[in-house]
Parts: C-alpha cells; sequence; structure tokens
C-alpha cells in the first residue's frame, strides 16, 4: 500500500485537469445527449465550453490555492435494465475535478490493487482480459469444477463511510488538500426534494471517483481471497467468482468471501449468491448445484467447453438491430420499391455493426469470446428474416425469402456476425472499446478538423436541454 503521504502538491499538475476537461469534452463525440445533461446550476457542457480556457483557468487557480470546494448535486432516480438507480448529477466544474482526482488516484494506486480486479483500472485491465482468463481457467481445471458467484447488494450505495475514510488516511494525508477533496467525495452533498443534505453512506454513483472509491473498498476481499489457495478468482467491479477443482476448496472460499463482506458491511444479493459444480452430467455434490453452464458478465460458459452469449445479450444484440431499422421507418414509408427498401435495410444493418462507435464494441466484444458459431448463425438468420420483414412488410416469413434469397442479400453487403466473428478471432480486425481513431477519420472527410474547437452538434438551446441517462465520465 502507498505510504500516507501522498499530497495534493506532489500529485497535481496543470496539464492534469485539461486532459480531465478533454476526456469530458470528448465523451459526447460517443454520446452526444451527455453533453445536454444539467445539474442543480441549470448549465450543459455547451454553456460550460462557451468560455472553456477562461473557465478552466478558473479551476486551475482554486485548486492551485486549495480554493476550489465541491458544491451540491442533483439527485436523480432512474431505472437500468429493470434497477431503479440513484444518480448524480454535478456542475461540469465539479464534474471535470471529479475525473480529475478519479486519474490523479488511479495512477498512483493501480499498482496497489489486487491483479484479480479488473473494473475502473488504470490501464491493462477491462471486462475483456477477465472474461479472457476466466475462459482459459475452464479449459485448462478438469471437469467436474466447482463455481463460486457473488454480487452485492445495492453496491455503491451500500459503501459505509468510515471504513472507507480509513483506507483513504492510509494512503493520503487527511490534512493535506487532497485528503479534504476526497473527504468531500466520501461525505457528498446531493440537493433531494428541495433540500441540501451530506450523504451518510455510500458514494456518489454516476461520478468517477466513486468507482475508485469501489476498488479501493472491496481491495481487503481481494487480498482475503488469493490467500485461499486452489481458487481461481476474479472480481470485475461487485461481480465475484471464484473457481476451484475440489470441493472443499470452494466451500473455504465461500466462507472467507462471506466472511469479509460482513466485516465490510455489504450484504449479498440471494439470488445471486451462488454455488454450482459445472459439469456436463449430473454430478451428485450437495450443497453445490449441478449447472452445464453459468452465466457470468454476459457470456455463457459452458461445462463442454464453448463459450456462448446468455439469452439476454443475444436479445441485445438483436434489439440493437432492430432499432436501428424502426428508427427509419419514415424513410421505409415513403419508398414503394422493394429493392430499395431492401438495399437501405441492409445499410442501416452495415451501419449498426461497422460504423457506431459504441454499437460495434459492446458487439466486438461478445464476437471476440463467443466460439458458439451455432448460435451466431441464428442471429445472422434472424437478421435476414428482420431485413426481409422491412422491406415486403409481411413481417417474419419463410416466404420472404422465394423473393429475395439470402445470397441475394449478401450480395447487397448484409452483414454476417460468424463471418466476423472469424475474422476477429484471426487479428483480422482490431476491436476496442474506443474507436477515436476511426471517429476522427471520419470527421476528417466531412471537412471537420479533428482537432477542432466545436466538438459537438451545436443544440437549439441550453433551456429546452433534455437530462439523458448516463452513469458518469469514468465509466
Amino acid at each position: 500500500m502507498v505510504p500516507a503521504t501522498l499530497r495534493w502538491t506532489a500529485a497535481y499538475r496543470e496539464v492534469d485537469l485539461y486532459q480531465a476537461a478533454l476526456r469530458v469534452y470528448t465523451k459526447a463525440l460517443f454520446q452526444w445527449r451527455k453533453a445536454l445533461s444539467v445539474s442543480r446550476d441549470g448549465k450543459t457542457l455547451y454553456d460550460f465550453c462557451r468560455h472553456g480556457l477562461r473557465n478552466l483557468e478558473g479551476i486551475h487557480r482554486d485548486l492551485s490555492t486549495g480554493r476550489f470546494t465541491f458544491r451540491p448535486g442533483a439527485a436523480r432516480r432512474h431505472t437500468f435494465n429493470g434497477k431503479v438507480r440513484t444518480l448524480y448529477l454535478y456542475p461540469w466544474e465539479e464534474r471535470i475535478v471529479d475525473l480529475l482526482l478519479y486519474r490523479l488516484l488511479s495512477r498512483h494506486l493501480d499498482r496497489c490493487l489486487s491483479p484479480s480486479s479488473y473494473a475502473y483500472r488504470w490501464s491493462g485491465y477491462g471486462v475483456d482480459l477477465c472474461q479472457t482468463r476466466i475462459g482459459s481457467v475452464l479449459e485448462r481445471l478438469p471437469k467436474p469444477l466447482f463455481v463460486l458467484k457473488r454480487d452485492i447488494s445495492n453496491f455503491f450505495a451500500s459503501i459505509d463511510h468510515g471504513i472507507l475514510r480509513a483506507q483513504l488516511a492510509a494512503i493520503v494525508a487527511p490534512d493535506d488538500y487532497l485528503g479534504r477533496l476526497l473527504d468531500q467525495r466520501v461525505r457528498f452533498a446531493y440537493e433531494a426534494d428541495g433540500q441540501v443534505v451530506a450523504a451518510e453512506r455510500g458514494v456518489p454513483f454516476g461520478t468517477p471517483i466513486a468507482c475508485l472509491f469501489a476498488n479501493l473498498y472491496l481491495t481487503p476481499l481481494d487480498t482475503r481471497m488469493e490467500t485461499v489457495e486452489g481458487v481461481s478468482y476474479f472480481r470485475y467491479a461487485d461481480d465475484i467468482l471464484g473457481l476451484a477443482a475440489a470441493p472443499e476448496t470452494a466451500r473455504q472460499a465461500a466462507d472467507a468471501c462471506d466472511a469479509t463482506l460482513a466485516e465490510l458491511k455489504l450484504a449479498v444479493k440471494p439470488s445471486h449468491s451462488l454455488e454450482y459444480v459445472l459439469a456436463e452430467h449430473p454430478v451428485p455434490a450437495d450443497p453445490f448445484l449441478w449447472v452445464p453452464k453459468f452465466k457470468h458478465l454476459g457470456l455463457e460458459f459452458r461445462a463442454n467447453g464453448v463459450t456462448g452469449l446468455s439469452r439476454d445479450k443475444a436479445r441485445k444484440i438483436r434489439n440493437l438491430f432492430r432499432y436501428a431499422l424502426r428508427r427509419k421507418a419514415s424513410r421505409f414509408r415513403r419508398m414503394a420499391c422493394p429493392e430499395k427498401r431492401a438495399h437501405l435495410a441492409v445499410e442501416i444493418a452495415r451501419a449498426v455493426l461497422l460504423d457506431g462507435a459504441s454499437h460495434v464494441a459492446i458487439i466486438d466484444y461478445y464476437l471476440k469470446h463467443v466460439r458458439d458459431e451455432a448460435q451466431l448463425r441464428l442471429i445472422d438468420r434472424w437478421l435476414a428474416e428482420e431485413v426481409l420483414a422491412v422491406t415486403f412488410g409481411s413481417g417474419h416469413r419463410k416466404g420472404n425469402f422465394r423473393r429475395l434469397g439470402f445470397d441475394r442479400l449478401r450480395a447487397m453487403g448484409l452483414p454476417s456476425l460468424v463471418h466476423r466473428s472469424r475474422l476477429i478471432r484471426h487479428g483480422e480486425i482490431q476491436t476496442s472499446f474506443f474507436r477515436w481513431q476511426e471517429c476522427q477519420r471520419a470527421k476528417g472527410a466531412r471537412g471537420v478538423a479533428p482537432g477542432s474547437v466545436s466538438l459537438f452538434p451545436k443544440p437549439r438551446s441550453s433551456r429546452h436541454a433534455t437530462d439523458p441517462v448516463g452513469k458518469g465520465d469514468g465509466l
């Protein structure tokens, strides 16, 4: 652990502030609606950017003299995949400084975090590496294999301030300005029901620094689990997975995990507190439940060694294509020629798979790890049926293929998930969660300089700006 001598004057540089601001600015290149979100001050990112250099100079001056303090945010409730969460939205000055703190602390603490922790790391980690290593362990260990899964209930809102502040005090001198800034983020202020209150528990979900706090808070769990011999341990945020070849080892790991979470004053979701025995055929191993496959972070790991998509993620991929086609419904209605409608539908499908930065990242992540080509082939067939349904307006019918065959659709350019998956696995396509270079080239092709100041589409009026859902600039 880093000694408690990390101080603001040694950690902060002016260039760090401008790098954080650039990250906030460029976020809207991928999700432009985030630039329209407002907090208690009623301002959007466009309002901040109108005098961006002057505002950043003021922030730097206040940070250098120790006068910057965090203003209260706004608590907004949103639903993510059926789960109600409270997001905390702060003015843009606070968002930039919050991201600055996240980057400063992440850089200094990365070497102190566990190699078994894969989320919210400074570099070299992520869900892609986590899933790759899980797949390698599953291939290497003999079956039956004993699986431990835990998912913390309402994790970000359950973090105990006393424990977190003690962990921070072991790293940052509490009397230093950096310590005071972090303490403001632990005991964060926000407005709810017209009143400004200070949080007594939890961290501000939706802010970058909350991700760092989450990793730091669970470091004792990582340390404890890594002492259990014979267990392959993986943690992505609050998703915990342990793999062991012997039931006694898995039981020991489960006891260690539950005891440490209790010490951290955290509770697990009963529906996600699971202990499996993974095997192709039923195996009596009470209290472990026999399963031929299990789901983790969107992938379905199977006892036969083949990795597939979970049902909800397969539906998610289909929905990316379905909603993209629906958004162009008015254009389809204006076209009377089925041939033209088919070409437009194929063009939209190609754009989802090849052009959209966020969609490409999501789909390519799954295609890189999925080995069940039969499952991908079913999605390919569904996509062809969806294109024909839009073309002829007759729904998913096999008879549509007699009117416009599959080979003809392929000749038009209809993409194939099976083919793209093979290209990714053979290194013909470089996958990434952020396609900055591709976006820059596309902007340059349209005559926009990659380094231009006007990074976002200008809204009609900031007074009518919406408050879109977002998880924060650090996620």
